[in-house]
């Protein structure tokens, strides 16, 4: 049986005394997806903030890996294995894919993560790409650089936003491909998207952020077509 990776427990969230999210709670087993969907960029982005400890203006409980988070920054979250993952994290454009990869994320390693032949085995795109300048990759490949050098670290529990709005069609199958791997690896995926057809093809179960209420939605069969 798969071991509960993340678990919020009556988790409230505010923004300037304006209420966020209320009563938020949730489970999310090792190698399973879940994911966030809300129209809202500001709610969004609040409840990311405060999943990762950027918000400190919340209460309740984020256990993850049964260690109690709630009180902890988002420095010290990372070493329970938590990492986030944009096209942003820490990408020097005028280095090349292979160079990026090489280079320390904020210096963590926690151990355990993928070595560089690893990572080109999961990454073919990346090994084409190799020697290219990073500035040069689209943004869906940055974004699948950026997440393999969140992987060379160790983390476990990925936490990755609006990966839709980067990946370009042609893409796409390579993306949720990989991500689906990555889950038969163990991988806990938090998706923190705007696409729900895109969220749907990947997770288990989907929360639809509305105001500051979440619906949970269990996905069976994930037949969804992606689109707009």
């Amino acid at each position: 049986m798969h071991k509960t990776a993340l678990e919020i427990r009556h988790l409230h969230t505010w923004n300037n005394q304006q209420p966020i999210i209320q009563d938020l709670s949730l489970r999310a087993k090792q190698g399973e997806a879940i994911a966030f969907v809300s129209s809202c960029k500001h709610t969004q982005s609040s409840l990311l903030d405060s999943l990762l400890g950027l918000n400190p203006q919340r209460k309740g409980s984020i256990l993850i890996h049964q260690t109690e988070t709630i009180h902890l920054s988002s420095e010290q979250m990372t070493w329970l294995g938590v990492a986030f993952c944009s096209k942003n994290t820490g990408l020097l454009l005028e280095l090349s894919c292979e160079e990026n990869l090489l280079l320390p994320l904020n210096g963590l390693s926690l151990g355990g993560g993928f070595s560089l032949t690893e990572i080109y085995t999961l990454f073919p795109l990346l090994h084409q790409y190799k020697d290219e300048p990073c500035s040069r990759l689209s943004p869906g490949e940055q974004h699948l650089l950026a997440l393999a050098r969140v992987l060379r670290t160790g983390a476990d529990i990925i936490v990755l936003h609006d990966l839709y709005l980067d990946i370009c069609p042609a893409i796409l199958p390579v993306a949720i491909e990989l991500l689906t791997e990555l889950k038969h690896r163990g991988y806990t995926l938090i998706l923190n998207e705007s696409n729900k057809n895109f969220a749907a093809s990947l997770a288990d179960k989907i929360y639809f952020v509305q105001n500051d209420t979440v619906y949970l939605s269990v996905i069976h069969h994930r037949t969804h077509p992606i689109s707009g």
